[in-house]
């Protein structure tokens, strides 16, 4: 099965938009690919889900509703890693690294991302980056 780490855009997105291609493709992570977390990727996530005022106001969500989420992503991804080792590959936003180092530790196939300097790269160490629309093309062809 392929491994797949899916970053914070991602997932914020499949929250914020239940019937959306982001939340489609983290259904398919519980029977078409092992989803693969890092403590980083979680507490990115809930950072912005909890305290970007924009977001909170136009979804309307609650505190407790995002904390199930990030529950549920923690039963739902095969492996979620602690503390990864500190790689500087992203120069114009290096905050994204972790999700490379996220990635190059569980050996992932693909890395699906909204994020146009992880995008950029194409690849990394092998892992292809590619978009969620590209990603459910992909399943689609395996």
């Amino acid at each position: 099965m392929i491994k797949v780490v899916l970053d914070t855009s991602v997932l914020v997105s499949a929250f914020l938009k239940p019937g959306g291609v982001n939340a489609l493709i983290l259904q398919k992570g519980e029977n078409e690919f092992q989803l693969c977390l890092s403590e980083e990727i979680l507490e990115e996530t809930g950072l912005a889900l909890l305290t970007y005022e924009r977001i909170r106001k136009k979804y309307g969500y609650t505190d407790n509703e995002v904390l199930e989420y990030l529950a549920m992503l923690r039963i739902t991804a095969k492996e979620v890693l602690g503390k990864l080792p500190k790689i500087r590959v992203i120069i114009r936003d290096p905050k994204d690294d972790h999700v490379l180092a996220c990635a190059s530790n569980v050996e992932a196939d693909y890395i699906v991302s909204k994020d146009d300097h992880l995008k950029d790269l194409k690849e990394y160490k092998g892992i292809k980056i590619v978009s969620s629309q590209d990603f459910l093309r992909i399943l689609k062809e395996s």
